[in-house]
């Protein structure tokens, strides 16, 4: 697992031995970020499902202000916390060590809005669901994307919420499906597309 572009570059991370996590794929990452423009410029993430913390680290390598990652399982946790000081990027990340609702809970008493939630829960989980959740928080931004990862198989969702499906891509066994916030009157925000 490496990062692919961005001021990390090639630089390796650590992973989960065993079977429990499954890091996004080299290609699926590389098409994600390149949909949502390549590199940023500030900005906000949640990556609810962290695993390693790949795709939250890829993100700050490109350009992301901050990334909050979370997971509840403790070797996860301490591979998170150990890819971050392997790229010294503490100051801009942070680590929520509890579930994922907990997670939901703390980010919507803050009032955090964020641009990129990525959902890459186990497989055997209802995505619907725990997006649904997401979503009822309103921690999402009115421009934000809601991206789920989920096994190719499933059916996924023309609709969650307020938000619509925008596109849906498969790799392998496994597929990333793209929701944002229907255009209300005003379509001012509306200037980012995938």
């Amino acid at each position: 697992m490496r990062i692919i572009a961005g001021r990390h570059r090639s630089r390796k991370l650590f992973t989960l031995e065993g079977d429990l996590t499954r890091p996004s794929s080299d290609r699926l990452k590389e098409a994600m970020f390149s949909r949502l423009g390549g590199y940023f410029d500030g900005g906000i993430w949640l990556d609810l499902f962290a695993g390693c913390g790949a795709i939250g680290l890829e993100a700050l390598s490109r350009g992301v202000g901050q990334v909050i990652f979370c997971d509840h399982d403790a070797q996860a946790q301490r591979i998170v916390e150990k890819n971050i000081a392997l790229l010294q990027e503490q100051e801009r990340s942070e680590l929520i060590k509890a579930d994922y609702r907990e997670a939901i809970r703390r980010c919507a008493q803050r009032h955090l809005l964020f641009d990129v939630i990525f959902l890459d829960p186990p497989y055997a989980m209802d995505i619907d669901t725990i997006a649904l959740e997401v979503l009822s928080a309103n921690i999402l931004a009115q421009d934000g994307w809601l991206i789920c990862e989920m096994a190719s198989s499933r059916v996924s969702s023309d609709r969650l919420a307020d938000c619509v499906k925008i596109k849906e891509s498969k790799y392998g066994l496994g597929k990333t499906v793209w929701y944002k916030k229907e255009p209300n009157h005003d379509e001012s925000h509306l200037s980012r597309e995938v």
